[in-house]
Protein backbone atom coordinates (compact mmCIF):
# COMPACT_ATOMS: atom_id res chain seq x y z
CA UNK A 1 0.00 0.00 0.00
CA UNK A 2 2.85 2.56 0.88
CA UNK A 3 4.72 1.44 -2.35
CA UNK A 4 2.34 2.60 -4.26
CA UNK A 5 1.84 5.61 -2.39
CA UNK A 6 5.30 6.45 -2.78
CA UNK A 7 4.92 6.04 -6.68
CA UNK A 8 2.01 7.84 -6.74
CA UNK A 9 3.48 10.96 -5.32
CA UNK A 10 7.14 10.34 -7.20
CA UNK A 11 8.68 9.58 -3.66
CA UNK A 12 11.90 7.21 -3.93
CA UNK A 13 13.94 5.83 -1.15
CA UNK A 14 16.94 6.64 0.27
CA UNK A 15 18.91 3.69 -0.72
CA UNK A 16 17.87 4.40 -4.10
CA UNK A 17 18.96 8.06 -3.84
CA UNK A 18 22.02 7.49 -2.13
CA UNK A 19 22.99 5.18 -5.59
CA UNK A 20 22.09 7.37 -7.63
CA UNK A 21 23.92 9.95 -6.72
CA UNK A 22 27.23 7.78 -5.74
CA UNK A 23 26.94 6.62 -9.27
CA UNK A 24 26.13 10.22 -10.60
CA UNK A 25 29.68 11.31 -9.01
CA UNK A 26 31.51 7.94 -9.71
CA UNK A 27 30.36 9.11 -13.50
CA UNK A 28 31.19 12.62 -13.17
CA UNK A 29 34.57 11.87 -11.80
CA UNK A 30 35.78 9.40 -14.68
CA UNK A 31 34.37 11.83 -17.32
CA UNK A 32 36.07 15.06 -15.53
CA UNK A 33 39.79 12.77 -15.53
CA UNK A 34 39.40 11.82 -19.03
CA UNK A 35 38.71 15.56 -19.89
CA UNK A 36 41.53 16.68 -18.37
CA UNK A 37 43.42 14.35 -20.10
CA UNK A 38 42.53 14.99 -23.46
CA UNK A 39 42.23 19.25 -23.22
CA UNK A 40 45.38 19.29 -21.46
CA UNK A 41 47.98 21.38 -22.87
CA UNK A 42 51.05 19.03 -23.05
CA UNK A 43 51.50 16.18 -24.28
CA UNK A 44 50.89 13.07 -22.38
CA UNK A 45 54.93 12.05 -22.10
CA UNK A 46 55.06 15.19 -20.08
CA UNK A 47 51.27 14.78 -18.25
CA UNK A 48 52.77 11.46 -17.32
CA UNK A 49 55.89 12.79 -16.10
CA UNK A 50 54.53 15.40 -14.09
CA UNK A 51 51.79 12.04 -12.62
CA UNK A 52 55.43 10.41 -11.90
CA UNK A 53 56.69 13.01 -10.14
CA UNK A 54 54.00 13.94 -8.02
CA UNK A 55 53.55 10.25 -6.65
CA UNK A 56 57.04 9.87 -5.60
CA UNK A 57 56.63 13.20 -3.81
CA UNK A 58 53.33 11.37 -2.11
CA UNK A 59 55.26 8.41 -1.46
CA UNK A 60 58.59 10.19 0.33
CA UNK A 61 56.00 12.15 2.22
CA UNK A 62 54.03 8.72 3.55
CA UNK A 63 56.88 7.29 4.25
CA UNK A 64 58.54 10.23 6.25
CA UNK A 65 55.08 10.19 7.93
CA UNK A 66 55.20 6.67 8.58
CA UNK A 67 58.55 6.84 9.75
CA UNK A 68 57.57 9.42 12.53
CA UNK A 69 54.42 7.64 13.72
CA UNK A 70 56.25 4.83 14.12
CA UNK A 71 58.67 7.04 16.47
CA UNK A 72 56.09 8.37 18.26
CA UNK A 73 54.44 5.25 18.86
CA UNK A 74 57.77 3.60 20.04
CA UNK A 75 58.21 6.52 22.48
CA UNK A 76 54.61 6.08 24.07
CA UNK A 77 54.98 2.23 24.22
CA UNK A 78 57.89 2.82 26.46
CA UNK A 79 56.34 5.30 28.40
CA UNK A 80 53.59 3.07 29.04
CA UNK A 81 55.71 0.52 29.80
CA UNK A 82 58.25 2.12 32.15
CA UNK A 83 55.08 3.50 34.13
CA UNK A 84 53.45 -0.05 34.33
CA UNK A 85 56.28 -1.05 35.72
CA UNK A 86 56.52 1.18 38.23
CA UNK A 87 52.91 0.66 39.24
CA UNK A 88 53.56 -3.45 39.14
CA UNK A 89 56.08 -2.89 41.35
CA UNK A 90 54.19 -0.43 43.57
CA UNK A 91 51.28 -2.93 43.97
CA UNK A 92 53.82 -5.84 44.60
CA UNK A 93 55.32 -3.85 47.42
CA UNK A 94 51.22 -3.08 48.81
CA UNK A 95 50.76 -6.66 48.66
CA UNK A 96 53.33 -7.83 50.42
CA UNK A 97 52.77 -4.85 53.19
CA UNK A 98 48.99 -6.47 53.24
CA UNK A 99 50.19 -10.30 53.31
CA UNK A 100 52.23 -9.23 56.41
CA UNK A 101 49.38 -7.45 58.36
CA UNK A 102 47.12 -10.27 57.24
CA UNK A 103 49.74 -12.63 58.97
CA UNK A 104 49.88 -10.38 62.23
CA UNK A 105 46.32 -9.92 62.58
CA UNK A 106 45.27 -14.18 61.99
CA UNK A 107 48.65 -14.54 64.49
CA UNK A 108 46.85 -12.12 67.34
CA UNK A 109 43.23 -13.39 66.06
CA UNK A 110 44.63 -17.14 67.10
CA UNK A 111 46.71 -15.84 70.44
CA UNK A 112 43.50 -14.32 71.36
CA UNK A 113 41.41 -17.25 70.84
CA UNK A 114 43.91 -19.78 72.84
CA UNK A 115 43.65 -17.58 75.89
Amino acid sequence: MTRGLKDYFGVTDKSNVCKGTMLGLLGGIILGGVAALLLAPQSGEETRAELKAGLEVGLEKARDLSEKTAEVAKTKFEEVKSKLEKNFAAAEEVAEEVAEAVEEVDEKTATKAKA
